[in-house]
């Protein structure tokens, strides 16, 4: 009974550790990256207040509409502008208005028409900058999810590379005692595996250093547990990228600038033009003051509002004529700016085609690189196996095993972090063709 709840147990922590390590694709540490990242939902909160303010400027098109009312008391010597008397002496007064009021702006240069065809163009601005943050967070998820593979690789070669030192070095004590090794062969393994022992600890910290920025960049939990996958197997394969720079996020979001600076500049010359509006009031008022003229009698509440009835309406036109030369530097300004931009269009199309260019060529490189790097780790690897056979039979030296040992490592290292170079070169051209 005591040895089954022992099993119980054992079986129980090993499920719970398994379930606790979340593995992680790449594919699935993307997918994570986009739900997470707080610089994604603060770009997403930018685009909904770009959309209320193109609600905002198109409304200010529209006329409006205000209403007003004001019921006051006042005690002592005032002017009465409904009964048109002065009143004096210790006397309450109670006065009441109401009105509706509207007023548009008919022409004022194209402003308001321009300043919503701008606030259209930030809403366009704000989704690809949206855009353009998604891409640079998925190259820099990229860039640290292959250094953590590469990173856990090279700790499991090293622990590999360790249990063969260890192997070794019994293999000495045993030559030494039997009298068949020397005290050098012996110091040739134990330097072996002291070095070995180090890199294990290097490769082990440098795993988990990655593992902890990875998580920081996906926004997780520290005490989180997880663990990438690597890709599934590494294909060597042509990629041709349609690349075309009218969808780089880059090129459209300085074309979308560039069509929002030449708003700018109407905007700025808008000044010059006359302001046209239109006002309408339509408004009623009551005073205690005021009395029927026959009988003295102070007019009632109602009868008053309907005989104060007022309607009125107005057309405004006002035209700048002096401005301390204001407007003429806003818009020398503005087509500076404009001109700025420009420059800044072709210097950046200019990088963008570089990056893609110098991608394409990394790639390919990487590519024949691993094959280069594949032959000569199972040249080392048969070399080492070949050497270690004339060890044993006494026909070479322990600096001659060592040393193939040594070029075999770090043959295998090179192996690892170039089949990883070869998936990141890949999936960055994938990343920047979309």
């Amino acid at each position: 009974m005591k040895r089954l709840s022992i099993i119980s147990i054992l079986v129980f922590v090993f499920v719970d550790q398994s379930y606790a390590q979340k593995k992680i694709t790449w594919q699935q540490a993307v997918q994570i990256l986009h739900d997470n990242s707080i610089t994604l939902k603060q770009s997403e909160l930018r685009e909904q207040i770009s959309q209320n303010n193109v609600i905002i400027a198109r409304g200010s098109i529209y006329p409006n509409l205000a209403f007003s009312a004001n019921n006051q008391h006042t005690m002592g010597m005032v002017f009465d502008q409904v009964s048109g008397k002065l009143i004096t002496g210790n006397q309450w007064s109670s006065y009441a208005t109401g009105s509706l009021g509207t007023s548009v702006v008919v022409y004022q240069g194209g402003q308001k028409q321009n300043t919503l065809k701008a606030e259209k163009l930030n809403l366009e601005l704000a989704a690809l900058d949206t855009r353009r943050l998604t891409r640079e967070l998925e190259l820099q998820l990229l860039g640290l999810f292959t250094q953590t593979l590469i990173n856990h690789d090279l700790w499991g070669a090293g622990k590999s590379q360790l249990q063969l030192s260890e192997q070794l070095l019994h293999q000495e004590e045993v030559l030494v005692e039997v009298g068949k090794r020397t005290l050098i062969d012996l110091s040739q393994a134990k330097a072996k595996l002291a070095n070995d022992k180090l890199n294990v600890i290097s490769t082990k910290n440098a795993y988990e250093l990655s593992l902890m920025k990875l998580k920081q960049l996906l926004e997780m939990e520290e005490s989180e547990q997880i663990e990438p996958v690597p890709p599934q197997g590494f294909l060597i394969e042509q990629i041709q990228p349609n690349y075309r720079l009218e969808f780089d996020p880059y090129i459209r979001l300085l074309d979308k600038q560039i069509e929002l600076g030449e708003l700018k500049i109407k905007m700025a010359r808008s000044t010059y033009f006359p302001t046209i509006s239109l006002n309408g009031n339509y408004g009623t008022n009551y005073s205690s003051q005021r009395e029927n003229l026959l009988s003295g009698i102070t007019i009632p509440f109602w009868d008053q509002f309907n005989q104060n009835r007022t309607l009125s309406g107005n057309i405004v036109v006002s035209m700048p004529i002096f401005d301390g030369f204001r407007t003429k530097m806003n818009t020398k300004t503005a087509k500076i700016n404009q001109q700025s931009l420009r420059y800044e269009k072709e210097k950046v199309t200019r990088e963008r085609k570089q990056v893609i260019s110098q991608g394409s060529l990394e790639y390919t490189a990487s590519q024949e690189e691993l094959n280069a790097i594949e032959v000569a780790y199972e040249a080392n690897k048969a070399n080492y196996e070949a050497i270690k056979e004339r060890y044993n039979v006494g026909k070479s030296s322990s600096i001659d095993v060592y040393r193939a040992l040594t070029e075999f490592n770090i043959s295998e290292f090179r192996s690892i972090t170039s089949r990883y170079q070869v998936f990141y070169k890949k999936e960055m051209l994938v990343l920047l063709d979309q």
